[in-house]
């Protein structure tokens, strides 16, 4: 004997109106992604995503290939790695940031061989990278007791032209060159100051410490 609506429980009633209503759901939701389709900016910001990530990918590779390259060893026995990564993501954002990474790590490439190996891993000129490096220049950093000052950029339309040329041999979107401006410069500039001045000033701080610990004790 057939079971009709009208002999159900209250529960299973509710159990019906329930699953009803999800298959709507369902069924609203799949209409809607359907539509997506037809969406232009969704379908052009999907593409955009997805180039981007391809991107990231490729220049992380490069990197990881760069950091890999064999130690230098100096004669007092110094071992001299070569350490590069993302430069100001939250400036440059994740593409530029990479490029910029490279770019800025080319200066470890101090040895003839060590530039051809840059060369071939990179597919660009180690020139045309250094040239860009020294356009850009460097912000501040603190390191063993020393606080090295910033070098700074020059005019923003030379710098634009030398990261379009490397862009170009990384394979990089162009268009990403953009996000380097004089103002994004700056920022990264001034976060890096701030940065290092507060490492310098702890480290001072430490060294008066023990300075007047020393005196305490010889006394």
């Amino acid at each position: 004997m057939q079971t009709t609506e009208n002999t159900l429980t209250p529960e299973q009633k509710m159990e019906l109106a329930i699953a009803r209503a999800k298959e709507n759901r369902k069924r609203v939701r799949d209409e809607a992604k359907a539509e997506l389709a037809n969406n232009h900016k969704y379908v052009e910001y999907l593409a955009y995503v997805q180039d981007e990530e391809e991107q990231i990918t490729s220049l992380q590779a490069v990197m990881d290939k760069l950091n890999g390259m064999k130690a230098i060893q100096a004669n007092d026995g110094t071992k001299y790695n070569v350490n590069i990564y993302p430069v100001a993501e939250y400036v440059f954002g994740p593409v530029m940031s990479r490029v910029i990474g490279i770019v800025s790590g080319s200066s470890a490439m101090f040895t003839d061989e060590r530039q051809a190996e840059f060369e071939a891993i990179t597919g660009t000129s180690f020139l045309a990278v250094s040239t860009a490096r020294n356009l850009i220049g460097s912000p501040a950093y603190y390191s063993k007791g020393v606080l090295t000052p910033e070098m700074p950029s020059m005019d923003i339309e030379s710098i634009s032209i030398a990261l379009t040329a490397v862009c170009n041999s990384l394979n990089v979107d162009i268009t990403y060159v953009n996000k380097v401006t004089k103002a994004s410069l700056e920022r990264w500039f001034s976060v890096a100051r701030a940065k290092a001045e507060k490492q310098f000033e702890s480290f001072e701080r430490v060294e008066k410490v023990d300075s007047e610990n020393n005196f305490t004790l010889e006394d």
